[in-house]
């Protein structure tokens, strides 16, 4: 009896130390996921500080959380002033809203769901696209804007830590979202600033010796020995602007300790800047920058001005005669400063004109290359039409298709859109394109392969950069199309009795996070049927009218051509596409890709 009690208390240890380690660990865990959550804030904070595209900033504040929470949509909203707020970016929600203006009369100063607000007229316009909790962008009390979250897509709610990781995360954003919206509109300042430059005629005629000369260097040389011989000087020192700062381009006759006073100041270097009219030390006009050139035996600081912005400055020493600079020998040498720096300008752009040459060259080579990177033909596939095109708004683009072979009953058919434009975009096609080829020669499934090519852009490419990515295994013997979609625009599959589906299943974009699991999907088809593939090239292509081709005119387009053939098709939604934007230039790659059941 007594062995049976002595057994039962220690029991009752055992289970009160189990208690205690499980709460130890969970503790533990929590810590974990704290401390990652932080370092994740961290890198966020750098991501967004080191950058002024307002763009990009609200892409990642929006796209950051949505990707990690599975958001399956989310709008950013950016004060407008007394107009409301304007929708700036969005994700699974109806483009046209993009730009519109919503009246939010009272913001909370904490993430709240929308159901906990006041109804008013904008709570409704949440609720009507599925807007679920709003997060504050408050920037020292000042309400810069709103972040609108939906649904998790596993349904679940979000949690407490959730929200306060939403919280810290706008407030981090928000120095970010005041800059770039200063820096926008400084952009939009200095447009009009550009504009009205270019409208004024230059008032000055470039000497003959100086419009034969296009380098920059022996235009200032020649400069400095040119004053120097009519003022009859021998201290000069020229500085040019370049790349928004001063630096020194022709020293004559200043030591290197002098020299070295003004060029290690960075604060000297940026006020020369602000020097608008000529000046002679020591005339009653002492200022700290003036001083500093006083310290370095200069007597005379003018100018190099064009359209009203000091693009240079000319310091002087004193005349061998120690005489002083007059009036009108400081106008002439503004006019002569002035004149070399329209000289020093027209020489930059024919620099820069001879290297953008060299660039178009080397993207020309790069275009060709990026070519081979796509299939020269579609196959010739029996009882199958197989059609492509690829045509990209830049000299190389970020659209990707294939056509590959991997038994003689089965081809691969692909296409993808990369992130952004140009050369970037081009590189990472590249990657997936490579990445691709590998894995279609394994024995792994279509969704393995998915998920491996997910690591693989996740791995190797920024926060900001990603990829829509759609393919899918097509057996000739059965007749079927195994599939996956990460996040891109979901293909057709038309009926010869007119009907569709879309193929959807699969799972996120590619590249946004990893370890993401994906699903697969077949279809059967029949004779008759037409698989289209197509990047947002061709759905968002814009008219004048700023309205966009989308995907029912697509659907339209090849309802009427059924009957043609897949390169007829093809052919005709690329008429479609064009006479619809009516010769607007091309905003975005586009590519289709059909396969047609005979």
């Amino acid at each position: 009896m007594k062995f049976s009690k002595e057994a039962k208390n220690l029991k009752n240890i055992l289970r009160t130390l189990g208690k205690s380690n499980k709460n130890y660990f969970n503790e533990k865990e929590q810590l974990d996921e704290k401390l990652f959550e932080l370092q994740a804030l961290v890198d966020i904070s750098k991501a967004l500080n080191s950058s002024l595209n307002l763009t990009a900033i609200l892409d990642t504040i929006l796209l950051t959380p949505m990707g990690k929470m599975l958001i399956g949509k989310g709008m950013v909203l950016i004060s407008r002033g007394a107009k409301g707020f304007g929708i700036e970016t969005l994700k699974g929600l109806p483009k046209e809203l993009l730009g519109k203006t919503i009246q939010i009369d009272d913001i909370p100063t904490m993430p709240t769901f929308v159901d906990e607000l006041k109804p008013s007229p904008s709570i409704a316009f949440f609720q009507k696209y599925d807007i679920r909790l709003v997060v504050p962008i408050l920037h020292d009390d000042k309400k810069l804007g709103v972040i609108g979250f939906g649904k998790k897509i596993i349904g679940q709610d979000f949690s407490e830590s959730e929200l306060e990781y939403l919280h810290s995360l706008s407030n981090l954003a928000a120095t970010a979202v005041q800059n770039g919206s200063m820096f926008q509109e400084l952009k939009g300042v200095n447009r009009q600033l550009d504009k009205k430059v270019q409208e004024l005629n230059t008032l000055f005629e470039i000497g003959k010796e100086l419009n034969s000369i296009l380098e920059s260097k022996r235009i200032v040389n020649l400069l400095a020995y040119s004053i120097m011989g009519e003022m009859m000087v021998n201290r000069c020192l020229v500085f040019i602007k370049q790349d928004d700062e001063m630096s020194i381009s022709v020293n004559k006759g200043i030591s290197k300790s002098d020299e070295s006073k003004v060029v290690q100041d960075s604060d000297f270097l940026h006020n020369l800047l602000e020097i608008d009219r000529p000046y002679v030390i020591g005339e009653n006009n002492e200022t700290e920058l003036l001083s500093r050139f006083a310290d370095i035996d200069i007597a005379a600081v003018i100018p190099m001005r064009i359209q009203n912005e000091t693009k240079g400055v000319i310091a002087l020493g004193d005349k061998i005669t120690k005489i002083g600079f007059a009036k009108d020998e400081l106008e002439f040498l503004t006019t002569l400063g002035n004149l070399s720096m329209i000289s020093i300008e027209n020489a930059r752009l024919f620099e820069e004109t001879l290297e953008k040459q060299r660039l178009e060259e080397e993207l020309l080579i790069a275009r060709d290359i990026q070519r081979q990177l796509l299939p020269k033909s579609c196959p010739k596939v029996e009882n199958f039409e197989i059609a492509a095109i690829n045509i990209p708004s830049r000299q190389i683009g970020g659209d990707y298709y294939d056509c590959i072979k991997i038994s003689e009953h089965q081809y691969i058919f692909c296409i993808a859109d990369v992130s952004g434009k140009g050369a970037p975009a081009a590189l990472l096609m590249a990657n997936l394109q490579a990445s691709l080829h590998v894995l279609v020669n394994t024995d792994l499934e279509i969704e393995e392969i998915t998920s491996k090519i997910n690591n693989l852009i996740y791995q190797n490419t920024s926060f900001d950069k990603f990829i829509t990515f759609f393919f899918g295994i097509l057996d000739l013997n059965e007749k079927t199309f195994t599939f996956v979609n990460a996040g891109h625009n979901p293909p057709y599959l038309f009926h010869k009795d007119g009907s569709f589906q879309t193929l959807e299943e699969g799972g996120l974009i590619l590249g946004m996070m990893p370890n993401i699991c994906y699903k697969k999907e077949t279809v059967k088809l029949q004779s008759g049927d037409c698989l289209i593939l197509f990047t947002d090239g061709i759905s968002e292509a814009m008219n004048v009218d700023e309205e966009e081709f989308e995907e029912k005119r697509l659907e339209i387009c090849v309802l009427d051509s059924y009957q043609l053939s897949a390169e007829e098709i093809l052919q005709e939604i690329i008429s479609s596409v064009r006479e619809f934007v009516s010769g607007q230039p091309q905003a975005d790659d586009m590519t289709l890709l059909l396969v047609k059941v005979l």
